[in-house]
């Protein structure tokens, strides 16, 4: 078969049975929906019996994915996936086999071929992922262990800030390390390649479907690799100029309208539902290309692929009942549509008091953590500053992120292991501009005085395991500048905010979280500190129900904080303060049906940020 030819039955398959094959896309995806948000209930449940704790927080959580149990979970996970994409195949394939004998299957006919052929197709994609496995992990383990063995010794910001030459030795090696096992995975997946409809339309078992695959291919290699790549390439290449043009038309468009938040929320969120619809589409044509591809070389290669099967005498009756639930599904969807509408209209009738937190300072305009970036927010009119802080080996309170300075001046000096004297030594400014070459690591009770009667503060307290006596000196430094009604405390651990609790119960403290997982009312805080991904009006329902208060970060773009902002986030984190607060004011002369419409938008939309900052992490 000549190769024009050969293309041209591939994509007249896909142009022929575009509507089978955007129906079969469909419920695939819709099915993937629906089983993972139960298994991941299913998971974190398991993990907090385990763990005997109400509530977990990021920390824990990513203990968990490195424990035998997240292993576990990733596998399940991981199975979930490929059995999925092995389903949608499998009723691709059908779709294919029948037009290439003239006939025309259904949609739900295909569908109905891969629940008649469950248990085979489960045996296959339990095999597959076995092999699969066992070629991925040792490949995995090495990378993580080099990267154990060469990055652990610096604040891991440094490394992905800086990249220093251990860091880039470590990406070399890790490049060479995945390299070498994409390309045993796809040596092997190409020897398999003719697996499936081999199981699918030749009677062959599970077991040796990828042995009689294995000599299928054997001394085709070499044109199945073409085929394969060219599809490859061609995937590649229609999802860049489509998904790319979109985007880059969408983002050069947006990028004039960042004075007006009214026309930039709608032409971001319009440019973000094509991106989604045009990636359904793209990758309904690349599934069907690939399988259409797969059925016509195992075709060629000596595969009798039959399809006596594929009909069935009770489709007419089961595509009326099809309709039936179809018909009472667009129904519910559209009550379901219009009490969402309804929801949303009450929700922004008013927008909550929400409060802007400068991100260690105005990190945005000067360096991080410096008094130049407390100046600036203070400025900017910001309602918090928020710092961190940890302790000298002399025990002063300094203001710092990191567990070192690599990151911000190159020095390897632990703060635990440095004095105030020989920390305020270190420049941390020049890295900004040269301007602010000046600046030092400030202390507590030096942004304290710079703050009293102009701004509050909001201090994290880090946690590196060197500490004496953190949570004590804070409350007396605050107490010495007589601003306990003026501050609030917050960490990553649990403990150190029952110890600073225990301390002063009365003032503010919150707990800082980028993932959780249980029940949020059992968290003794009055607040929580969280990462932009958990965002979404259930969550802020049940946090807000519990009493608690909610501060996002890190919100940097007009798009994402007047979402934050509209979801009904008590505080925004944020490096532009002085965005923030113009973005707030001009949300507040939307009336209800306009801040509707872009509330709507926004959840659409994707921030296009107007710089790079060092780091986002809280």
């Amino acid at each position: 078969m000549k190769s024009e030819r050969f293309w041209h039955k591939i994509l007249a398959v896909a142009t022929d049975r575009k509507k089978e094959f955007f129906f079969i896309h469909l419920f695939y995806t819709l099915l993937g929906i629906i089983l993972f948000a139960p298994l991941t209930g299913i998971v974190g449940r398991l993990f907090l019996k385990l763990s005997g704790q109400e509530v977990l927080s990021d920390m824990q959580i990513a203990g968990f994915l490195l424990s035998p149990l997240g292993f576990v979970a990733f596998i399940l996970f991981f199975s979930l996936i490929v059995t999925i994409i092995i389903f949608e195949q499998a009723s691709m394939q059908a779709v294919t086999i029948a037009w290439l004998k003239e006939e025309h299957l259904t949609a739900l006919d295909s569908i109905t071929f891969t629940l008649r052929h469950m248990k085979k197709i489960y045996l296959f994609s339990g095999r597959l992922i076995l092999k699969l496995l066992f070629i991925m992990v040792p490949f995995l383990a090495v990378a993580g262990l080099v990267a154990f063995l060469l990055i652990t010794e610096h604040d891991i910001n440094y490394y992905l800030s800086q990249k220093p030459s251990e860091f880039i030795t470590v990406v070399a090696i890790n490049a060479v390390v995945i390299l070498a096992m994409l390309l045993l995975l796809v040596k092997k997946l190409l020897s398999w390649s003719m697996a499936l409809p081999l199981v699918l339309f030749s009677n062959i078992s599970p077991a040796d479907s990828f042995t009689k695959s294995e000599k299928m291919t054997a001394t085709h290699k070499k044109d199945i690799f073409k085929q394969y790549a060219a599809w490859a390439l061609v995937s590649i290449l229609v999802s860049v100029v489509i998904l790319g043009s979109i985007h880059f038309a969408g983002t050069h468009l947006s990028i004039l309208f960042y004075d007006s938040l009214k026309t930039l929320v709608l032409v971001i969120g319009a440019v973000m539902l094509l991106l989604m619809v045009a990636h359904f589409f793209l990758t309904i044509f690349i599934s069907s290309t690939f399988a259409a591809l797969t059925v016509l070389l195992a075709e060629k290669y000596g595969a009798s692929l039959k399809n006596e099967k594929l009909q069935f005498s009770q489709a007419a009756t089961m595509m009326r009942l099809n309709k039936t639930k179809i018909t009472i599904g667009l129904a519910a969807a559209l009550l379901f549509s219009i009490f969402i509408g309804s929801a949303l209209l009450t929700d922004t009738q008013t927008l909550r008091d929400v409060e802007i937190i400068a991100h260690r300072g105005a990190a945005g305009k000067a360096p991080e953590n410096t008094l130049a970036s407390m100046k600036q927010a203070i400025a900017d009119k910001t309602d918090w500053i928020e710092l961190d802080v940890q302790e000298s080996k002399d025990g002063e309170v300094m203001v710092i992120h990191d567990s070192d300075v690599m990151k911000l001046a190159n020095v390897g000096t632990k703060i635990w292991e440095g004095t105030k004297e020989e920390l305020q030594q270190i420049d941390i400014g020049s890295w900004y501009d040269a301007k602010f070459s000046d600046e030092t690591i400030p202390t507590l009770k030096e942004v304290l005085q710079l703050a009293k009667g102009k701004t509050k503060v909001l201090i994290e307290l880090k946690y590196y395991g060197h500490d004496n006596a953190l949570e004590q000196k804070v409350v007396d430094l605050v107490e010495a500048e007589n601003m306990a009604n003026d501050i609030a405390v917050m960490s990553l651990n649990r403990d150190q905010v029952k110890r600073f609790r225990a301390l002063r119960p009365e003032w503010e403290a919150g707990i800082l979280l980028s993932k959780t997982l249980g029940d949020i009312s059992k968290i003794d805080a009055n607040f929580l500190a969280v990462n932009l991904g958990m965002m979404g009006p259930n969550f802020i329902k049940r946090t807000h129900k519990t009493g608690k208060k909610i501060y996002v970060w890190t919100a940097d773009d007009p798009i994402t904080i007047f979402k934050m902002i509209s979801l009904g986030v008590d505080g925004v984190i944020t490096n532009e303060p002085e965005l923030a607060r113009n973005v707030l004011e001009e949300s507040k002369k939307l009336n209800s049906v306009e801040r509707l419409v872009f509330h709507v938008a926004a959840l659409l939309g994707k921030p296009i940020p107007l710089k790079e900052y060092r780091d986002e992490s809280p």
